[in-house]
């Protein structure tokens, strides 16, 4: 499996509902690592960068491209006895940690349980796992049902293979751009340049598809939940839109796949 991290660039916070990040092109972690360390004093801050893996959900790794996970059950902080914890690492920084391709404001260092300053992001505690020996190991994930792999959109899930793709047929599309006209172009501009909302225009994060639904259907910041007032071929349909229109061209999404992510 090979996995790669991405080259220096701007991700920029913003208050509305789908955020901004400036995302550069991809160059393998092998190189990318090596550069790291020509240019990071070891006694620097700790970097965490974008790991990608074929068609995976991009997921949090170390300057080394070595995978970072949290650990965590059923949405909370895991039980780890003294026996599962000699698998862990935390990742420690000592000062402000910085974030590559990523979005640095959910970059925090905390002092955990033993005094350390433990690196988190989005409030989820980073660990790195024993087990993975090189870029693209992935074998922490499950493990002692407690280790989950970090999204770079800050939540704890196995990244997911694509599904399979969804065309952006006239029909969706022209579905799409009614509900967007009514609902979504007040914030988000006519033509997706932007005004209160995000711009959508050429922006790169509408590739996550899963993340996309879940912003319509559930809401994200100041972006309200939208699930209640759309039903799912709705959603699908303003999805499928926006994907596709202003530059964008990430294809289609499913009813099945709103239905889902409800």
């Amino acid at each position: 499996m090979k996995i790669k991290l991405t080259h220096t660039a701007c991700a920029v916070a913003c208050a509305a509902a789908f955020g901004t990040a400036s995302l550069a092109h991809a160059n393998t972690a092998a190189a990318d690592s090596q550069a790291v360390q020509q240019s990071t004093p070891s006694t620097s801050a700790t970097l965490i960068a974008k790991g990608t893996s074929g068609a995976m959900t991009p997921f949090l790794v170390d300057a080394e491209g070595r995978t970072l996970y949290t650990l965590t059950q059923d949405g909370k902080k895991a039980a780890c006895d003294e026996a599962c914890m000699k698998h862990w690492d935390p990742v420690v920084s000592e000062t402000r940690p910085l974030g590559k391709d990523i979005l640095p404001g959910l970059l925090k260092t905390e002092k955990n349980d033993k005094g350390v300053s433990q690196v988190s992001y989005g409030g989820l505690p980073l660990y790195r796992f024993d087990g993975d020996t090189k870029p693209g190991d992935m074998k922490g994930q499950g493990f002692a049902d407690v280790g989950v792999m970090v999204s770079v959109l800050g939540t704890a899930e196995h990244p997911q293979e694509a599904g399979e793709k969804v065309e952006a047929t006239p029909e969706m599309m022209a579905a799409g751009a009614k509900v967007f006209a009514s609902t979504c172009a007040a914030c988000h501009g006519a033509e997706g340049q932007g005004a209160f909302g995000t711009k959508l225009e050429g922006f790169d994060r509408l590739a996550n598809g899963p993340a996309l639904l879940s912003t319509i259907i559930h809401g994200l910041n100041s972006m309200p939940a939208l699930g209640g007032q759309f039903n799912d071929e709705q959603v699908a349909a303003v999805a499928t839109y926006v994907r596709n229109s202003w530059g964008n061209k990430f294809g289609g999404v499913s009813a099945e796949q709103a239905k889902a992510a409800r």
